[in-house]
């Protein structure tokens, strides 16, 4: 036996082991490279897809845990709408940008404060904000009204810090929210076609939460007496009387929000005192330009109060 040539048959199927495995390698790199961009476009797209859904909705789509076929059903939710008061008047004499801007810091606050408490953002439509409570993640009926109420309070009260942004960003006009909130069964889930759908809302109660918003008064939150019932020991209300609803065959109760009844128990307002006797209503200096929203709604508050008591 050739040693020699043994030896060299042996090196060459070790260059021929060498070389493929080299190519392995380099394949193997390839396609790790390749799975890497292509994880990062998915991820791309899914951050896309984030900014367009609301987080409860995100998750059970990319959890595959929603039905993606039309479908939907009849669940009791709680209905909130809001829209900023004089908008439409400052559209024309504002920079689009520099209203973009602040219509944009007005949104992601809301936003923000509707995620915080659960609710799901069915749309925007211009500077109107409509919420539900309730779908797809179900916890009970009065937490959702609650839950909802308190968002409102607290977007209510985040607007103070928002005027004074817009006022910086140059538009002078007192930044003020109309809120109506209602509960009611309606027909939840994904209404469109095969190619375009949208997980929503339709029904009455929908209707009449978008004509409370309507019927409200500048930094008012007007609840119906089908939420209001659910919540009556946690919050602190006035009434405002009855509203007709087209389509809706009996006016409809409603009442103000003024806040949590353990808040109101710790915040005084400044402008009313009460006692056994009666009330003390304070002097009150309103100017357009220098009473900031809070004031407005601490006013508001006192002068409702007094005519309550008065009655």
């Amino acid at each position: 036996m050739d040693i020699n040539k043994v030896l060299e048959e042996e090196k060459a199927k070790y260059e021929e082991l060498e070389v493929l495995y080299q190519n392995i390698i380099d394949h193997s790199t390839e396609i790790e490279n390749e799975l890497l961009e292509n994880n990062k476009k998915i991820q791309m797209y899914l951050d896309r897809m984030r900014r367009y859904l609301s987080p409860q909705l995100y998750e059970m789509i990319t959890g595959a845990e929603v039905e993606t076929s039309i479908s939907h059903q009849r669940r009791k939710l709680t209905i909130f709408f809001s829209d900023i008061v004089g908008f439409t008047t400052i559209t024309d004499s504002i920079e689009p940008e520099i209203l973009s801007d602040c219509l944009n810091k007005y949104l992601d606050v809301m936003s923000s404060i509707a995620i915080k408490y659960g609710g799901t953002i069915d749309k925007f439509i211009g500077d109107a904000i409509m919420i539900f409570f309730g779908a797809p993640s179900f916890e009970n009926d009065k937490a959702h009204a609650l839950n909802c109420v308190k968002m409102a309070i607290e977007m209510r009260d985040s607007l103070p810090a928002l005027d004074e942004y817009w006022r910086k960003s140059g538009i002078n006009h007192n930044l003020t929210c109309r809120i109506g909130i209602n509960t009611g069964y309606v027909t939840v889930g994904n209404f469109g076609t095969n190619e375009r759908m949208d997980y929503t809302i339709i029904g009455g109660p929908v209707n009449v939460a978008s004509r409370l918003e309507n019927a409200s008064n500048a930094g008012e939150i007007l609840i119906s007496n089908a939420t209001k019932s659910l919540i009556d020991e946690f919050i602190e209300t006035i009434p405002k009387g009855e509203v007709l609803v087209k389509g809706v065959h009996t006016p409809i109760e409603t009442f103000q929000v003024i806040g949590l009844k353990n808040d109101q128990e710790k915040k005084e307002n400044p402008f009313v005192k009460f006692d056994g006797e009666g009330f003390l209503l304070k002097p009150l200096h309103f100017d357009k330009l220098s009473t900031n929203p809070e004031e407005r709604r601490l006013m508001q508050n006192a002068l409702e109060k007094a005519l309550a008591a008065l009655k």
